[in-house]
């Protein structure tokens, strides 16, 4: 068979793998709990407590990106889609041209805003801070921590013979007292044949473990 040829149906079959995941339809996908064995960068010994009062969902969607790391919709689009969807997507099905197809969602309980403040109240842990959410703490000196996540998308870059998969987070936490203030970035990427919602599960677990590690050591050094 000529080289032509050859590619030719190299890359019909790739394309064909890749609408065989269904890449045209919503998908939802159940991330783990974050993982209590972070390795602690700071003494057992409590550093004292952080008061986790807000998780802000602040990331933008726009129509029709050019870049595929940036936030978007299919089904209507980003400006047709409800709060509770926007919540809950994490990124958007490709084809082999690149062509935005379907979204990535996570299961219906879980959201942005419940994933990273439970991955933000294991890193602060590990680095030997008590963690209060929900009420504030009495009779304790805490610092009152407000988080916006500015980031928190995956995506995949279509090749010849394999497709890269990336994720970012970025968590900003402000605190009200004299500390300050973090911006934490995270970053993963994967290379796969196919972009299963296991290949998505995958890469965005992979940042979360980076979230986990770079928010322990930059909390671990307040004060």
């Amino acid at each position: 068979m000529p080289m032509s040829r050859t590619l030719a149906l190299a890359a019909a079959l790739v394309a064909v793998s890749l609408l065989s995941g269904c890449a045209t339809s919503r998908s939802e996908i159940k991330l783990s709990a974050p993982a209590t064995a972070v390795a602690p960068v700071a003494a057992a010994a409590s550093k004292g407590v952080i008061y986790l009062r807000t998780v802000t969902d602040a990331r933008v969607f726009e129509e029709k990106p050019s870049d595929p790391s940036h936030p978007s919709l299919g089904f209507g689009g980003a400006a047709t889609a409800t709060d509770e969807v926007k919540a809950r997507a994490i990124g958007r099905k490709r084809n082999t041209f690149g062509q935005a197809l379907g979204d990535v969602l996570l299961e219906n309980g879980q959201t942005v805003v419940g994933v990273v403040r439970d991955n933000l109240t294991t890193a602060f842990g590990a680095a030997g801070y008590q963690v209060a959410t929900g009420e504030p703490p009495a009779g304790a000196q805490a610092l009152v921590a407000d988080v916006r996540v500015t980031e928190f998308w995956a995506w995949f870059r279509p090749g010849f013979w394999a497709i890269t998969l990336s994720a970012n987070i970025t968590a900003d936490v402000q605190f009200g007292g004299t500390p300050p203030d973090l911006s934490v970035r995270a970053h993963a990427e994967d290379s796969r044949q196919v972009a299963t919602e296991t290949a998505w599960m995958a890469v965005i677990d992979k940042a979360l473990v980076d979230l986990r590690t770079k928010a322990s050591a930059a909390a671990a050094a307040l004060h």
